[in-house]
């Protein structure tokens, strides 16, 4: 008996390094422009580093699937399959988040007083309750700034994102923008 739990966990931890192998070369593609470290490249594209796997596998399969719409990204996504997604997205979920704090710090004091829009998802510091919301820490301002207008507009759809931050505008985006790219993980 013990020599067949000894053979089923050899088995297992092969599997799960095959896995993470695999995982490695899946991201190739991605890591041109969101990084080896899942750092992103240009403050303008997200970082994926300690990002929610929930989360980034519905974005990813949203992508595919044309429900999110992003030439840029298309032909990378296209012929992802989802076990494909879930490896990538879980890849990316176990790197550390790395604080970009590229947003302008004269806004960081305002921002953190327009949190309380955000905290009801995305929690006291900046890493949601449910997996399936985005972890907001250390993302860089730019995107998170051009993120917010593109719910504002109904360019991105969110019912929840859109109620949330219908009072705000483009000076409240830069602030937040602001305060999340400096915040660091907990």
């Amino acid at each position: 008996m013990k020599k067949w739990i000894i053979a089923c966990l050899a088995l297992l931890l092969n599997a799960a390094a095959v896995m993470a192998e695999d995982a490695g070369a899946k991201t190739q593609a991605c890591q041109a422009c969101h990084g080896a470290n899942g750092v992103s490249t240009n403050p303008q594209w997200p970082n994926l580093a300690g990002q929610n796997a929930t989360y980034l596998a519905t974005q990813i399969r949203a992508f595919r699937d044309g429900e999110r719409v992003n030439p840029a990204m298309a032909p990378f996504v296209a012929s992802l399959t989802d076990a494909d997604i879930q490896a990538i997205a879980g890849h990316y979920a176990a790197m550390e988040i790395t604080v970009t704090a590229n947003g302008d710090a004269a806004l960081v004091a305002t921002g953190e007083n327009l949190r309380s829009y955000c905290i009801g998802c995305h929690g006291m510091n900046g890493r949601p309750a449910t997996d399936a919301w985005p972890v907001l820490v250390g993302q860089h301002a730019p995107y998170l700034q051009s993120q917010l207008a593109a719910f504002k507009s109904g360019t991105r759809v969110n019912s929840h994102m859109a109620a949330a931050i219908a009072p705000l505008g483009d000076p409240e985006f830069a602030a937040l923008a602001a305060y999340y790219s400096q915040l660091k993980p907990q």
